[in-house]
């Protein structure tokens, strides 16, 4: 089974990273192939707003290094999502990656949209910010969980609110790691 984890931080051994690479530890421990892509490592383009995906539902015509992971999307057998908070919102990378997952939605005739993911999937949530209070960035969190998890019909199994992460980095908290390790082993059925 494979689990897919999108990283938005441009750090490779950050907080985000190091909450990320706990829960693909769980999920390789309950059998599953894992595979990380760091959106700040890959070229990647915002969307170009010419609506062929409004044409193509879950087809996006821009073609970079994004583009085969978001067809990997509709194939795996979970996901993760994880970012930072930075300026208030998520990263700049996460942004784009969030734009380019509107090819995967289908416009209603009542004004909704619908999935072009197959259903049963299953999503995890890892956020890192260096607010002491977790509930700051509650708009942030729940337009990136419900854009990129709950809006494509996953099931949410865990999330992670890292707060105060400059003064308590996520490697030194093996609580931490150890909660995202679960979430990470509660990805596959």
């Amino acid at each position: 089974m494979q689990i897919l984890a999108f990283n938005g931080s441009p750090r490779n051994q950050g907080n985000t990273s190091e909450i990320i690479a706990a829960i693909l530890e769980g999920a390789r421990s309950k059998g599953a192939e894992t595979a990380e892509v760091r959106l700040q490592d890959i070229d990647l383009k915002g969307c170009c707003g010419c609506l062929s995906c409004r044409k193509h539902f879950g087809f996006c015509a821009q073609r970079d290094d994004l583009s085969p992971y978001l067809e990997a999307i509709k194939g795996c057998a979970g996901m993760v999502v994880g970012c930072p908070i930075y300026m208030y919102r998520i990263s700049g990378q996460m942004k784009l990656f969030v734009d380019r997952i509107y090819s995967l939605y289908a416009n209603r005739p009542d004004g909704g949209y619908d999935s072009m993911v197959p259903q049963g999937k299953r999503y995890a949530l890892a956020i890192s910010q260096g607010a002491p209070n977790p509930d700051q960035y509650k708009k942030s969190i729940q337009y990136l969980a419900g854009m990129t998890g709950s809006g494509l019909g996953m099931e949410e199994v865990g999330r992670i609110i890292h707060a105060d992460s400059q003064d308590h980095p996520a490697a030194g908290d093996k609580g931490l790691l150890e909660k995202a390790f679960e979430i990470g082993c509660r990805l596959l059925k």
